[in-house]
């Protein structure tokens, strides 16, 4: 802690640092950036220029006279083991290194008491515990570590109930009582409605959630109670507050001092939410004339009226019209209105309250029998027997759970809602009683509820559940297994409320709900060292640091259950965005990269030793499963396949009795018949089986059709995958003749047109062609003849070309260019690109990439064209002047979901690494998505649907999902374009044109 009553100047040392300058001492600070420097530099210069005239020559943290102080003296601090100075002054306690120091204004840490726990320990020692940390202490003696602990005891007490923003309040007559019940001297607020509460009633406003009333506590949140809030608060007052709030309530509806909780929550939900009493605007209804008049109103001194403006419709985030001063809030700034401005502020993440719907009262106020352990040591999660459970009657009301020993006992313990962190329904049989769950608190505290059966327990969690959540997560969340607030970096003040139902998770950041399916996420991370996770899903990425209440950890063990087991049904597995599971997906692409030649494919065995291997990391995380050809061999990973799709929980056919079905199916005579019972079939399994299947038969398919080389006929393959399939012995000949009929009817069984197939099969005529005369560079077992484009100024060729099994992308271009007698010059550069059909995208291959693997893809529907690369010197250049390969920078994005979403909205892009990142919004804002940059197809020009505004733009597709980023202008577009290559293809792009031009001379 540096004292600013002790600097004498801040002087600005270059482009990022600065310095503070006091007569003992130099401090020098380094900001991340330029105007992060400046900001800095002009706060402290303020800060100093306001402190001017209140420089002590002593006490220099502290603003009052020394007699301020309670307690001083030494002290040895035990972790780490040093002495420190120590002084408490109201409600805290300072350590300095030495008394000097204290002097020159320089200290170590100051710590709350209100927050602290005063401990004794052995012989001299004491403890004090808050909650982010335990200090422990050594005294010189005995009789000294008493008088320490006496006295910090005191300052808690001293603290805990400091009266000095009540005191500034309640110098206004109306703000003695409650401006609800009447209770006197209330000691809470509602920050956003501006009216004074007592406890009850802050408990009920507390319990409507944050959208509607923002409740406060004038002694616990004295960090909250700013000058200008508490200018506010003097200003309106209670009488004021009710001349807009209360302006019209019956004597027969008042709310009295000592009324239920019921009643209380029936007034104060008709009074606020409602809006049953309140004195509406005489412009009620007329959006533009309450928003011009909202304008008017921040740059006056009448907080009433913007009060009244606000809650009676106005948008707090109109337009002023004002190009420099575009919000309420800047007006009412520019015009030096700074409580109008704080009024402003807290209305800000507030909804609406006469439009807020409110949670159904019959739903919060819940009663009846629950069983209870008795109090026992033992953790509430491990399993108990009937013996340690005693019923207990539980009420839920007026935003308090409560439970009795009977209906007409004294409460035996209770806890308000807005405590309540964590709610977890368990599965059953985890105790004694089959249904059961738990709550926790935020003092780390835990609770376990048991009922005889399941309907009880879902009433119990229904009703708790909409006590708890906020109305954002009212319509999204269904019956939940577990819910409640996490920290999170990406949240609101880093808090997030989590809400998790089979496989999804809700999670609510910053007033948008997100919504993920944990079997689709792209990684998930569990620290070692301090347990903290990371959730990268395709929608952005969740940052959840380690949390030591014991809630946390059932939180990490339900999302790692649910983001997929290796030996759960198809359904529970890890899965792609096509809904189809990671491991079949990463073999199928590896076989189909290489081994659609490879004779016998799927026929031949593998090392046993390997495929056990394999599949074992599968089972473990599916998403981190990597390899290179050098670990497993095509065959190793076609029989890890197999082996997986024949072991996996109730297989593909979603279990015995339905496979039955498909082999009755099979025994039908009419084919037409079959073909019928196949497609009902089909439609009653799971979504991820149904996909699997028609992923796994379009695969055979590809398969079967290059049978002359690879020797694997439908035959040969029905006889491979029926045993797989049906997880049988193979004895019964039906499964052989479904799978043989699946892939000769792959297209009116699974309703592919016969032309969308041929796309698939990168539409040409695919035949084995004798073997011909190669470079020795090219030499192969086998070839086919593909459609390659030849791109050219006056006109477009179509050539037929024999390609290779490892035929690379310059040894294609070559042959297209001598096939066609097209002779290049020193300045000209040809390269193959891959063309998605009917778009204008393409994307260069690698000069080592394989083109058969790019021809066949069985995902994008796409053409191989030859033509030259306009841009590739201009890469070459901009990478030679490059030391280290990154960039960073403002793009227009556009992501498009629907035909309609096709907006571009400016995000600060960063390339470093191997990852990319795409920021919420400008620089030093939250990420919102990132990619390995290697696992990213990066094409040139996007859909002219789009109606992009600019020519340069760069489409990224990640499984299917394209993102458009646009360029400003051609130079910037060929940088992005550069480092990406770069990145991807690890620097190594010249030797594709040494090559070519070796080749072409």
């Amino acid at each position: 802690m540096i004292s600013l009553r002790c600097v004498d100047k801040v002087v600005g040392v270059g482009d990022l640092k600065f310095q503070l300058h006091s007569q003992k001492r130099t401090f020098l600070f380094r900001a991340d950036n330029t105007e992060e420097k400046n900001d800095w530099v002009c706060c402290l210069e303020k800060a100093l220029s306001d402190n001017k005239n209140s420089i002590e020559s002593r006490n220099l943290f502290f603003k009052r006279r020394s007699v301020d102080f309670s307690f001083e003296g030494s002290l040895e601090l035990m972790s780490p083991r040093i002495k420190v100075y120590t002084i408490m002054s109201r409600d805290k306690l300072y350590l300095f290194k030495d008394c000097e120091e204290q002097f020159q204004g320089v200290g170590i840490t100051d710590i709350d008491m209100r927050l602290a726990l005063v401990k004794d320990g052995e012989k001299r020692s004491f403890t004090l515990t808050t909650p982010y940390r335990t200090f422990s202490f050594l005294a010189e003696s005995e009789s000294e570590r008493q008088r320490w602990c006496d006295s910090l005891n005191e300052c808690v007490s001293r603290s805990l109930s400091y009266d000095g923003v009540c005191e500034s309040l309640w110098r206004v007559a109306s703000n003695q009582q409650c401006a609800d019940c009447s209770a006197s001297m209330p000691e809470w607020a509602s920050i956003n409605l501006c009216v004074l509460l007592c406890e009850k009633c802050a408990g009920v406003h507390r319990s409507l959630g944050q959208n509607v009333s923002k409740v406060r506590s004038l002694k616990l949140d004295e960090r909250v109670w700013t000058d200008d809030l508490i200018r506010v608060f003097l200003q309106l007052g209670n009488a004021k507050a009710n001349t807009f709030w209360g302006a019209n309530i019956p004597p027969s509806e008042s709310l009295c001092v000592n009324a239920n909780d019921e009643h209380r929550l029936q007034h104060i939900t008709a009074k606020y939410v409602q809006g049953k009493y309140r004195k509406y605007h005489t412009l009620y209804g007329h959006q533009e004339e309450l928003d011009s008049a909202l304008c008017k109103a921040v740059q006056s001194a009448d907080l009433l009226e913007i009060l009244t403006l606000l809650h009676c419709g106005a948008d707090i985030k109109c337009h002023t019209g004002i190009p420099e001063f575009p919000t309420p809030l800047s007006l009412a700034k520019r015009s030096g209105q700074s409580a109008q401005a704080e009024l402003l502020t807290q209305n800000l993440n507030t909804a609406e309250s006469f439009e807020s719907v409110l949670k159904d009262v019959s739903i919060q106020s819940h009663c009846g029998y629950l069983f209870k352990p008795s109090s026992s040591s033992r953790p509430i999660t491990e399993h108990k027997n009937k013996a340690d459970f005693a019923q207990r009657w539980c009420c839920l009301e007026g935003g308090v759970f409560s439970y009795y020993k009977n209906d007409h006992s004294n409460k035996r313990g209770s806890m308000k809602t807005s405590e309540i962190i964590c709610l977890s329904v368990n599965s059953p049989g985890k105790h004694v009683y089959e249904h059961t769950f738990e709550l926790y608190t935020d003092e780390g505290r835990g609770y376990l509820f048991g009922a005889d059966d399941a309907n009880t327990v879902r009433n119990w969690s229904k009703a708790i559940s909409m006590a708890m959540l906020p109305p954002a997560l009212f319509n999204v969340c269904g019956p939940c297994d577990r819910l409640g607030r996490l920290r999170c970096v990406e949240g609101s003040h880093g808090i997030g409320w989590f809400c998790l139902s089979g496989f999804i998770l809700h999670v609510l950041l910053e007033n948008t709900v997100q919504t993920i399916d944990l079997r689709k996420l792209l990684s998930l991370t569990l620290s070692d060292s301090d347990g903290s996770m990371v959730l990268v899903w395709r929608g952005g990425t969740l940052h959840v640091p380690t949390d030591r209440r014991p809630h946390f950890v059932g939180w990490q063990t339900c999302i790692q259950q649910k983001s997929g087991s290796g030996d759960q049904p198809l359904s529970h597995q890890q899965l792609t965005e096509l809904d189809v599971p990671v491991t079949v997906d990463r073999c199928l692409n590896h076989v189909t990269r290489h081994g659609l030649l490879s004779p016998g494919i799927y026929r031949k065995n593998g090392v046993n030793s390997h495929i056990t291997e394999l599949l074992k990391r599968f089972h473990n995380d599916a998403r981190s499963v990597s390899w290179s050809e050098l670990d497993f061999s095509v065959d190793d990973v076609a029989n890890t396949l197999k082996r997986f799709l024949r072991e996996v929980k109730d297989g593909v056919l979603n279990g015995q009795d339905n496979a039955k079905s498909w082999l009755n199916a099979a025994g039908l005579e009419d084919k037409s018949e079959r073909i019928y019972q196949y497609q009902n079939l089909l439609s009653n399994l799971p979504i991820v089986n149904q996909a699997t299947l028609k992923v796994l038969t379009h695969h055979l398919h590809s398969v079967q059709h290059l049978s002359n080389e690879n020797q694997m006929t439908k035959k040969n393959l029905s006889i491979v995958f029926g045993p797989t399939l049906f997880q049988n012995d193979g004895k019964d000949v039906k499964a052989t003749r479904v799978v043989e009929e699946l892939i000769q009817n792959y297209c009116s069984i699974f309703n592919v047109s016969e032309s969308e197939l041929q796309r698939q099969l990168n539409l040409t005529t695919v035949a084995l062609n004798k073997h011909k005369s190669e470079r020795p560079s090219s030499k192969t077992t086998s070839s086919i003849i593909c459609a390659v484009y030849l791109e050219r100024i006056e006109e477009g060729l179509e050539v037929l070309v024999q390609v290779g099994a490892n035929m690379t992308a310059v040894e294609l271009v070559s042959e297209v260019l001598d096939h066609k007698e097209v002779k290049p010059t020193n300045e000209d550069f040809w390269s193959c690109y891959e063309i998605l059909e009917n778009v204008e995208m393409d994307r260069m291959l690698h000069y080592s990439e394989k083109v058969l693997t790019v021809y066949f893809s069985p995902v994008l529907k796409c053409n191989l064209l030859v033509k030259k690369n306009q841009y590739i010197s201009s890469i070459l250049k901009y990478l030679g002047m490059m030391e280290n390969v990154g960039k960073s920078g403002t793009l227009r994005v556009c992501e498009v979901k629907t035909e309609r979403s096709k907006n571009y909205c400016s995000r600060y892009c960063e390339l470093s690494g191997t990852t990319f990142r795409l920021h919420k919004g400008l620089q030093n804002s939250p990420c919102e998505r990132e990619w390995p940059v290697k696992e990213l197809k990066v094409y040139n020009g996007y859909r002219s649907k789009l109606n992009s505004p600019t020519p340069w733009g760069i489409t990224l597709v990640h499984e299917k999902r394209p993102w458009y980023l646009c360029c400003d202008n051609e130079d910037e577009f060929i940088e992005w374009t550069a480092t990406f290559y770069s990145i991807q293809y690890d620097g190594d792009i010249w030797p594709s044109l040494l090559v070519m031009q070796s080749h072409n001379s």
